[in-house]
């Protein structure tokens, strides 16, 4: 057995749980993909499923759509992005500040509430037949008539707990980021303002930041500084999303008990700002900051190089949250009751300047590569460098569809939702996660992975297939085929087997992953990192004789 530490041991633990979760994800984008290639490929399950169901008496095929695509994304974005992270961050935060974890108690914690709470939310969708969508736009969750109760109550009640773990997490790291373990100390506020560069702008003025005397700011690790600014979106998208759902929990509940409330009583334009300003948070704090800084992080740990212009990067970077707090519009402009200054403003002119923001973060780390020549393609430094492909890709797609005028095309279509966000999670997220569990399995286990040939194929299949599978489906999205619609029809096709193909082809690059990990690793050590020691140990004593 490989013997390592406590810290390690859970980052590991979260790693394999978010590799399962993406595998889910992906067998359910796939199944939804089988159906609108054939709507009849998946009779046989639906039949199994039906029997399985308690209380609900032969869905139809496009309920058991509706009900997948509403568990995918939870699966997807806080199943496997989420866990991930979690893990990663546990370990890399105390690691680069020299600190212990401040509450070790809350990581099984974290572990164990997230599983539950994506669990609950993928019943919910693939057995109790919730399908109101993620977006949960009002009064669709709570329309009895069209939505199961008992599917909605149960949905609520998993994205709560994820909700209340995300803050859980959030508040362990800043403790650790801000315990007064040593001279290195200092508050939430010196923190923001030395993160926002003050220290920096009054020193060229000739003047000194008394306010941050403990601080050294040029010290102060650009990680470090991602983390808390992604964090803080992280914290507003969990308190939007929880306050949402909690509203449609209550309403559930008064259903249930025989006192429906009027849905009427919520206006659907206000809620609908709210709630998509808090989940624009995952985008702009997971998704876009925190990736920001793993590349921050390991592009000068991979090359040798320091990060180049890294006091500007850590301006930048809070900056940005004043500019991720102005964009949820953008998800409105195809909205005609969103009153027109808000989808100009917001929509698209705040929106376009994140262009300048990843822009630039995209252009740092690929300036220390060039200077750092010649550096060794590790495969963490080419995933990572992948990454930054897909974020070129999904943002520029993102941008093009901030255009009010090329919006009314674009909007609501498969373009969205594939040229955009899945070449963003999955060619840009997900390559850099990858990226970090490249970087982070040799350092807690003093293992290289033993095969490179497997590594290329994970790259190039994982890429690429995720590649062929978005534009697929975004050139679909440009002839006109819908997102979250079900077709009967047949219509796209072609497009769809495309999708199917290039789908499958990254399933393969994770294959290609997990061999390679169990092959390094050993089997034994994989089953160690999730199950405790003690289980194997008892299973390998022989059976007491016979006396």
């Amino acid at each position: 057995m490989i013997q390592i530490g406590w810290t390690e041991k859970w980052t590991l633990r979260f790693a394999v749980v978010a590799l399962l979760f993406l595998a889910l994800s992906g067998f359910e984008g796939m199944l939804m993909r089988t159906q609108l290639y054939d709507m009849e490929a998946l009779h046989g399950m639906e039949a199994v499923l039906n029997n399985l169901r308690p209380g609900v008496a032969n869905p139809t095929t496009e309920e058991l759509y509706y009900s997948m695509l509403s568990a995918h994304p939870i699966v997807g974005v806080y199943g496997f992005v989420y866990m991930a992270v979690f893990g990663a961050f546990y370990f890399l935060v105390p690691y680069l500040l020299d600190k212990p974890i401040r509450h070790k108690k809350l990581v099984p914690v974290n572990f164990w509430l997230q599983i539950a709470g994506v669990m609950i939310c993928w019943g919910a969708g693939f057995f109790g037949l919730f399908n109101s969508l993620y977006t949960l736009y009002w009064p669709l969750p709570v329309s009895y008539d069209r939505t199961p109760m008992w599917g909605s109550i149960f949905f609520m009640v998993g994205a709560a707990l994820i909700m209340v773990n995300i803050l859980i997490f959030a508040y362990n790291l800043f403790k650790t980021v801000l315990s007064k373990s040593d001279s290195r100390s200092y508050s939430f506020v010196q923190f923001l303002r030395a993160a926002f560069g003050i220290p920096r702008l009054l020193r060229l003025f000739g003047k000194e930041d008394k306010n941050a005397p403990n601080l050294d700011y040029n010290g102060l690790p650009v990680f470090i500084v991602a983390v808390g600014r992604g964090s803080i979106d992280t914290v507003i998208n969990a308190f939007v999303l929880l306050t949402a759902g909690a509203l449609i929990l209550v309403y559930g509940l008064f259903a249930l008990f025989g006192s429906p409330l009027n849905p009427g009583a919520v206006d659907a334009l206000v809620y609908k700002n709210w709630y998509w300003w808090g989940l624009d948070m995952v985008a702009d704090g997971n998704a876009l900051i925190y990736t920001a800084g793993v590349w921050y992080l390991l592009i000068p740990l991979l090359t040798g190089r320091q990060l180049f212009g890294a006091g500007v990067v850590k301006t930048v970077i809070m900056v940005d949250l004043l500019v991720s707090m102005g964009v949820w519009s953008h998800h409105l402009l195809g909205d005609t009751s969103q009153p027109m200054v808000m989808r100009l403003l917001s929509g698209q002119f705040i929106t376009w300047g994140e262009f300048f923001t990843m822009g630039l973060t995209i252009f740092v780390s690929l300036m220390t590569v060039w200077l750092a020549r010649p550096v060794k393609m590790t495969p963490a430094l080419k995933f990572a460098l992948g990454s930054m492909f897909g974020f070129m890709m999904g943002g520029v797609a993102g941008l093009i569809q901030a255009n009010l005028g090329l919006n009314l095309v674009f909007h609501n279509t498969q373009w969205v939702v594939a040229l955009h966000a899945h070449t963003f999670l999955m060619t840009g997220v997900g390559t850099m996660l990858f990226s970090v569990l490249y970087a982070l399995v040799p350092m807690l286990t003093k293992l290289e992975f033993k095969s490179k040939s497997l590594v290329n194929a994970h790259l190039w299949l994982w890429i690429g297939g995720s590649v062929i599978m978005a534009y697929a489906m975004g050139m679909a999205g440009s002839q006109g085929m819908l997102r979250r619609t079900f077709y009967e029809g047949g219509q796209f096709q072609g497009y769809t087997l495309v999708a199917i193909i290039g789908g499958s082809l990254a399933a393969l690059g994770l294959v290609a992953f997990l061999v390679n990990l169990v092959g390094t690793l050993g089997l034994r050590n994989v089953l160690g990192i999730i199950v405790p020691e003690r289980w194997l140990a008892e299973r390998q004593q022989p059976a007491p004789a016979n006396v």
